[in-house]
């Protein structure tokens, strides 16, 4: 199977949530310093990747307008982020071998996250090893957003919705994932709340 390099990853953002810690407002379009905080996520990864899917199940023209492929969920109830991995599942949506995922929320995000998990990848083919999943850990905690996983696994988030799974850390466990380390903690820091977004302007 192929190395992850930026041509052969597209970046899939998490913006389909309800956002009820912020009062359910669309949280990926929330301005931060002028700027919707899914922009700040988009400067992140775009130069990491080769194309670029938001996830959303409001204001998709809006989405569009940044330029970027946007996709809805196609199970019903908001079950999270495993919906938009089984959204993207769905044939011509992400075209190259890898998916590097990202939440809507999280606009400090490192501009090295796809080198991480490719040289993680390089480890575990020099071990014999050729993992599907790499997720990021910084200080002994997974941050289960942020992940490079192959194309191949998607269509198995629908399996795990239909048994009520829908927690990213347990699928990720199912995959084999291997915790690939960051040294900042802060850089995925999310803004889940009105407190913290006024916190961060």
């Amino acid at each position: 199977m192929g190395a992850i390099t930026r041509e052969a990853t597209t970046a899939l953002i998490f913006a389909g949530g309800q956002a009820t810690r912020m009062g359910g407002v669309n949280k990926g379009l929330v301005p931060l310093r002028g700027r919707a905080l899914i922009l700040h996520v988009l400067d992140a990864v775009r130069p990491q990747t080769s194309a670029q899917v938001i996830s959303a199940n409001r204001d998709a023209e809006v989405f569009e307008g940044f330029g970027v492929r946007v996709i809805s969920d196609r199970v019903k109830g908001f079950p999270g982020p495993m919906a938009a991995l089984e959204a993207a599942s769905a044939p011509g949506v992400i075209e190259t071998e890898w998916v590097l995922t990202a939440p809507c929320d999280a606009p400090y995000l490192p501009g090295d996250m796809l080198e991480r998990f490719a040289e993680a990848q390089r480890k575990e083919l020099e071990a014999g090893r050729d993992p599907d999943t790499f997720v990021a850990e910084t200080e002994n905690r997974i941050q289960s957003a942020v992940a490079c996983v192959r194309a191949s696994c998607l269509h198995l988030a629908a399996e795990s919705i239909r048994n009520d799974e829908r927690r990213l850390r347990r699928w990720y466990m199912t995959l084999g994932a291997v915790a690939t380390p960051f040294p900042d903690e802060s850089r995925f820091a999310n803004l889940n709340t009105g407190e913290e977004l006024e916190a961060a302007q």
